[in-house]
């Protein structure tokens, strides 16, 4: 009984772990865009730079953009360089080789203070 629940709980770590690692948080600055294949290219804060796919679907908040610091909902015009960015990005499922993430849901904070 005991090893057929250890199987269990293992099994089921291993697949939920697997499910996790396809979605992650990216924060970094965007250093170029490509309007034609609607994608951005953003530095990281990790020191890597990622080519980030934008879907019709994806949602983009810029909060404290609109009139009297009111939040907005953006477009991809808005994703301009130099503007700091947390997306939160997948992977899509059952796609295999050099893939690009997608993003799902990207935050864009218009006054935030910057160190230099």
């Amino acid at each position: 009984m005991f090893m057929k629940t250890f199987i269990f709980v293992l099994t089921f770590l291993v697949l939920s772990n697997l499910a996790i690692a396809k979605h992650f948080k990216l924060e970094g600055v965007i250093v170029g865009s490509n309007n034609e294949e609607k994608t951005i290219e953003v530095d990281s804060l990790y020191g890597e730079r990622l080519s980030i796919k934008i879907l019709p679907n994806t949602e983009i908040d810029m909060d404290n953009c609109g009139p009297f610091g009111s939040d907005k909902y953006g477009t991809f015009k808005d994703l301009k360089k130099d503007t700091y960015v947390e997306i939160k990005v997948y992977y899509p499922q059952g796609m295999q080789g050099d893939v690009l993430p997608v993003a799902k849901e990207i935050e864009i904070e218009c006054h935030k203070p910057k160190a230099y």
